[in-house]
């Protein structure tokens, strides 16, 4: 019998705009290359797929990133101190659930978007790639 909390991150779907630490290493296009493979990055969750065991990830950055598909916000609205994160929705992969719960929640002490900034984001993703989510 498993435990009530396996029980949860097996039913569990990760909500759009959900923020992950997400490892360098897991990008296979060039967004990281230049950067140690351990090192962290904040990654936004911007879609879920229909069967629920799949999302699209969108790569977070710290550095000042220009284009229209390029979501800047930041995370922590409390904390004058916190950089802007950039988010490249034009860069965004496929990741498995399962390994995506593997991975730590959160960056600077934030889990999710607030609903303003989930709304923007949703505008932000159809305007780039033309979808609802």
């Amino acid at each position: 019998m498993k435990d009530w909390k396996q029980i949860l991150y097996d039913i569990y779907a990760p909500e759009v705009g959900s923020i992950w630490a997400a490892p360098n290493g897991i990008w296979a296009n060039s967004f990281a290359s230049n950067k140690s493979k351990t090192d962290y990055h904040p990654s936004v969750v911007g879609k879920v797929s229909s069967c629920m065991t799949s999302c699209q990830i969108v790569p977070g950055t710290e550095r000042l990133q220009k284009g229209s598909c390029v979501f800047k916000v930041q995370l922590n609205t409390t904390d004058s101190a916190c950089l802007n994160s950039y988010f490249l929705i034009d860069l965004w992969m496929t990741f498995s659930k399962n390994d995506l719960l593997t991975l730590k929640q959160g960056w600077n002490g934030i889990d999710n978007f607030n609903e303003q900034q989930l709304k923007d984001f949703k505008l932000q993703i159809k305007f780039c790639k033309g979808i609802d989510v």
